[in-house]
């Protein structure tokens, strides 16, 4: 009975390794196109920043 069990638990080890050693993740071409495209949210201070620093631009292209 001992051996039975011994040998149990060895194919409930070995299949639980075979699964975590032949997992795979999914490479980011196959993911769905609708996931790509979320835009990311901005703070506003973020906006802020992006604001000015166009006006900082376009004040450097005026100045030439």
């Amino acid at each position: 009975m001992k051996k039975l069990f011994t040998l149990l638990f060895a194919a409930v080890m070995a299949m639980s390794l075979s699964f975590a050693t032949f997992a795979e993740d999914k490479p980011a071409a196959e993911q769905p196109a609708s996931t790509s495209k979320k835009k990311s949210k901005k703070t506003s201070a973020e906006k802020k920043a992006a604001a000015e620093q166009k006006k900082a631009e376009e004040a450097a292209k005026a100045k030439k």
